[in-house]
């Protein structure tokens, strides 16, 4: 088998390729579709209470009477505990095995789950609760991928992964519309009861169907990186709370957001330092294979923006739902799963049509082309008042347009990795991607705070100007509030009011308007750092890009 870059593999590479290589022969097909779509069914519920929390996150903040810089802190701390769990998902499969590793995670994330169930009115409580749930949701995605190629190599592996998309399809497509639905008709924290039946019939199967011991295997003399994987997790977490905090604590003005940033150099450059070591040989993430990768050297700031994509994206769209058309929570997650489902077609499309036949480079570089005109439509289209049957066409579209570009991307990184570097190459390849998850969210937090200023004020400027308009609108409110409102109510208050709350309705608009704006432009850049590194490929001997 071919490795990457046209370097010599180490030994621990050749010894682990035999190892799986036979393990797998030992495993009947019918054991492995069901450890596949098992490990499949747990991602799929962590994914969709992923992609749901953003329906109620308006009713969780009035609830626990959280400021909306409070609130946020909700995504926050779930991406720190995920983006944790990411790091150390391919060490903690070596060091116990990947069937205690899953339960081991699906523990931990019930454990979060339910302390969100009981954190009705305490937002310290389902603080904590989120990180306790990002950590143990991140490694479900990671490892269902990674068995994918393991478990059926070659051919075998389009048929295995179509079976892994239907149950992750069947699981994303109605989740943000049932828990919404639980929202509106119970409250916000019992939509988290909704994972824990799935969740103890996964942990079941787990137990039952995953063969004990540890599928990666590592030298023997291979120790617990307990100093990696605290250097790692501190500089992460550093990371993460400066640039999320950063703009409502003016970055640098702020002494503990410089501090935090310094510190997350610091820990890092020690991680690097520790994990680079000739006597550490089962470090937390095995750098110096990785760095061999060409592909995932020279699509680095790609699969950033893949990730921005896909978490801005879904940060911006519930909130233009709920703020800017006032949908309830159960409507609001109708169109998340109008966009689910745009997500699995794209997918399958992909991976049966567009990939064997354009392959992954072209295939990556259509769908973005594809994707930046649907943001631009997005932009030309949403209105307060644009109607379901246009928002619901587009909605789907933007999550068909995204599929191809997520599954062209983790092609072009792994489609020709050697199986014992599956493990490393797609954990990181997924930890690039939820980095730019994190700053794609951040990004859309901070661009957002600074337009709505702006539009604000700019819209009260105009409204100053047009003095006459300004003052015939103000006096129809009044109008309609003198006739409806009673004898007890204030016709010019009221009438200034609704005019603030339009101001503030329109401002929200322009500002969503803004970010896909500027998610259509970073599809532009990722379209011209592809082209530079293909043409790169075409001049470098040294490169090797998959098709």
């Amino acid at each position: 088998m071919a490795f990457l870059a046209g370097t010599r593999p180490e030994s621990w590479e050749l010894e682990e390729e035999r190892f799986l290589g036979s393990l797998v022969s030992r495993l009947s097909y019918g054991r492995r579709m069901a450890m596949l779509l098992t490990v499949g069914m747990v991602a799929a519920i962590e994914i969709s209470n992923r992609l749901s929390i953003n329906v109620f996150l308006p009713d969780m903040q009035g609830n626990v009477g959280a400021s909306s810089d409070e609130i946020s802190w909700v995504i926050i701390l779930y991406n720190v505990g995920y983006l944790c769990s990411i790091a150390l998902s391919s060490w903690m499969t070596r060091v116990i095995g990947t069937r205690r590793h899953l339960l081991l995670s699906i523990a931990i994330y019930a454990t979060g789950a339910m302390g969100c169930v009981l954190s009705s009115g305490n937002l310290g409580q389902l603080l904590t609760s989120r990180l306790i749930m990002g950590f143990g949701g991140g490694a479900f995605l990671v490892r269902v991928v990674i068995l994918s190629g393991v478990l059926f190599p070659g051919r075998a592996r389009p048929a295995a992964v179509t079976r892994l998309y239907l149950v992750l399809a069947a699981f994303e497509v109605p989740y943000p519309t049932v828990m919404g639905w639980v929202t509106d008709t119970f409250h916000w924290n019992y939509a988290f009861l909704v994972d824990f039946p799935f969740l103890a019939i996964g942990a079941f199967l787990i137990w039952k169907i995953v063969p004990p011991g540890r599928i990666f295997q590592r030298r023997k003399e291979g120790h617990v990186d307990v100093w990696g994987a605290l250097l790692l997790i501190a500089s992460l977490g550093c990371l993460e709370t400066a640039i999320s905090r950063g703009e409502q604590d003016l970055w640098l003005q702020s002494n503990w957001i410089a501090a935090a940033l310094v510190a997350a150099a610091i820990f890092f450059i020690a991680f690097l330092w520790w994990d680079y070591r000739p006597e550490n040989p089962s470090p937390v993430l095995h750098l110096r294979m990785v760095v061999r990768n060409a592909s995932l050297r020279s699509y680095f700031l790609v699969i950033l923006i893949v990730g921005a994509f896909f978490g801005a994206g879904l940060y911006v769209v519930p909130q233009y739902l709920r703020f800017v058309q006032d949908y309830s929570a159960l409507q609001a997650g109708g169109f998340i799963s109008m966009y689910t489902l745009g997500l699995g077609l794209g997918l399958q499309f992909a991976l049966h049509l567009l990939v064997p036949r354009l392959g992954g480079v072209r295939t990556l570089g259509g769908g973005l082309l594809i994707l930046v005109s649907a943001y631009l439509a997005i932009c030309y289209i949403w209105t307060p008042t644009t109607p379901t049957i246009v928002l619901a066409p587009v909605i789907f579209l933007q999550g068909f347009c995204i599929g191809p570009v997520i599954l062209a991307a983790g092609n072009v990184v792994s489609a020709n990795a050697p199986v014992a570097d599956v493990n490393d190459i797609s954990t990181t390849y997924f930890f690039v991607r939820q980095l730019g998850n994190t700053f794609g969210v951040t990004a859309a937090t901070v661009m957002f705070d600074r337009r709505m200023t702006l539009h604000s004020s700019r819209l009260l400027d105009i409204s100053n100007r047009l003095d006459a308009t300004t003052r015939s609108t103000l006096a129809q409110y009044a109008d309609l509030i003198h006739r409806s409102g009673g004898a007890s109510s204030d016709p010019a208050l009221g009438a200034l009011q609704l005019f603030q709350n339009n101001v503030i309705t329109q401002s929200r608009l322009f500002s969503y308007i803004d970010i896909y704006f500027g998610l259509a432009t970073l599809g532009v850049v990722a379209l011209i750092s592809i082209a530079i590194t293909q043409i790169r490929s075409k001049t470098g001997p040294h490169h090797f890009l998959p098709w």
